[in-house]
């Protein structure tokens, strides 16, 4: 494997070596750029992330699966550094570029000549009012940890494009801590790449401190950080943040709370469209829990997952989840564990469905007691069930009711009464609803 690209190297004496191959080619396609007369662009696919460089006019595109979009002009249109080079040709040859809002030209920033190029772009555009931070195609090396600023932008060229490697491994990758908090910042299009290895790292994206407002993550790839890939703290509460795809490789979070940790009590309206998550347990030798809320309130459209995925949400505390598909297709567990949705307290909870590929479980859900408010659940709305592989098995049935509801805060699960097992000698309350006959209480 390729130490930029991760291109890949069939095992040795494997059969299926041309797969791995095709893989590398596809791949290329995007990574190389094309070179050609503008009038020659439409002989071209324009396959997503691809780039091509017009050699008579100069304009210079990027693909997005039906057509060529033009970035800019190498020498006119893009603004100018100073020297007559404009941001585009600054990028395609290697530069992070700031953009400041009451600059009159863009700023380069050499990542040969620092070891921070990145924040020191950061730093630029800060000065200047705010603005966006451009990175350039391939790997730019940052010590981290990478501190936003309100008003500004960190923008790569696409995920496979643009990617900055993290270097200090003790180091978190983006950090909001400043003592002011942080608002209005955006992150997209680029891989966060941690420092990986055998031993624990920072994390990928850290709030502590302060409160972080109005955060905007557009598409990023997180890969090789052995810890949580997004953790807020206790007492820090981000709000109004959006999130539309964060895609997840090689991180090992098996002895955290989860790749994603939710530790305080309070942050309202967090939004996260795709989260698609594939850990590794090659450090810690656990599974990893992929999504844990103590607080504040999260919102996740599609939760889907591989690698040594353990459960897939724990809910505690007061936190407040939906959830709209969980796709669970473990491949690589130590061990089984004993539910993929734990749901413990009394926060309330919604989850679409679950489906499951792969993997074992004892129970899809567990409804149980959250020793951290000392409360048993209440106000959980379980969606249905589906095994889609003959991998999927679950040892025990649908749902484990491990503590009593409470009637007053009753739950509903959208399925039979035959799903349901009581683990629990506390008596019946009937809090428990199966859906399937009607609101039969349990």
């Amino acid at each position: 494997m390729t130490d930029n690209h991760q291109y890949e190297t069939p095992p040795s004496g494997t059969l299926e070596w041309d797969q791995p191959l095709n893989r590398n080619f596809e791949r290329i396609d995007t990574d190389v750029e094309i070179r050609d007369t503008d009038a020659n662009r439409t002989n071209y696919v324009p396959k997503v992330d691809a780039k091509f460089l017009a050699t008579d006019t100069g304009n210079v595109y990027l693909g997005d699966g039906s057509s060529w979009s033009q970035l800019g002009t190498i020498g006119a249109g893009g603004g100018s550094s100073g020297d007559g080079s404009s941001v585009a040709s600054l990028v395609l040859a290697g530069y992070v570029v700031a953009l400041g809002r009451n600059n009159s030209a863009p700023q380069s920033v050499d990542p040969a000549d620092t070891s921070t190029p990145v924040q020191d772009a950061l730093d630029i555009v800060a000065a200047a009012g705010g603005g966006e931070v451009r990175l350039p195609a391939g790997v730019v090396e940052e010590t981290g940890p990478i501190r936003p600023y309100e008003e500004t932008q960190i923008v790569g060229l696409g995920v496979e494009l643009s990617k900055i490697a993290i270097t200090d491994p003790d180091a978190d990758g983006i950090l909001f801590d400043r003592d002011s908090g942080v608002s209005r910042v955006k992150l997209d299009g680029f891989a966060l790449n941690g420092p990986a290895g055998g031993q624990p790292t920072g994390v990928a994206i850290h709030h502590t401190n302060r409160d972080t407002q109005d955060l905007y993550v557009g598409r990023l790839v997180l890969w090789g950080w052995n810890n949580s890939v997004y953790r807020v703290d206790e007492g820090v509460g981000p709000f109004q943040c959006r999130h539309d795809q964060l895609t997840i490789y090689e991180c090992d979070a098996g002895d955290q709370d989860g790749l994603f940790e939710f530790r305080s009590w309070y942050g309202p309206a967090n939004w996260f469209g795709t989260i698609a998550a594939y850990p590794s347990a090659t450090v810690s030798g656990q599974n990893t829990t992929v999504f844990f809320s103590r607080g504040g309130t999260q919102t996740v459209d599609y939760l889907t997952m591989g690698g040594s995925a353990g459960v897939a949400i724990e809910q505690t505390w007061d936190s407040v989840v939906e959830f709209g598909n969980v796709h669970w297709e473990p491949t690589t567990n130590p061990t089984n564990p004993s539910a993929i949705v734990r749901l413990l307290g009394h926060g309330t909870a919604a989850i679409d469905s679950v489906k499951h590929v792969t993997g074992v479980a004892d129970y899809v859900y567990e409804l149980g007691y959250d020793s951290y408010n000392a409360r048993g659940p209440g106000r959980k709305i379980l969606g249905p069930y589906i095994e889609l592989g003959a991998e999927a098995d679950i040892t025990n049935t649908v749902v484990n009711l491990a503590y009593p509801v409470d009637p007053a805060q009753p739950s509903l699960y959208q399925g039979s009464p035959d799903d349901v097992t009581v683990t629990h000698s506390e008596g019946s309350t009937g809090g428990l609803r199966a859906l399937g006959t009607a609101g039969t209480g349990f």
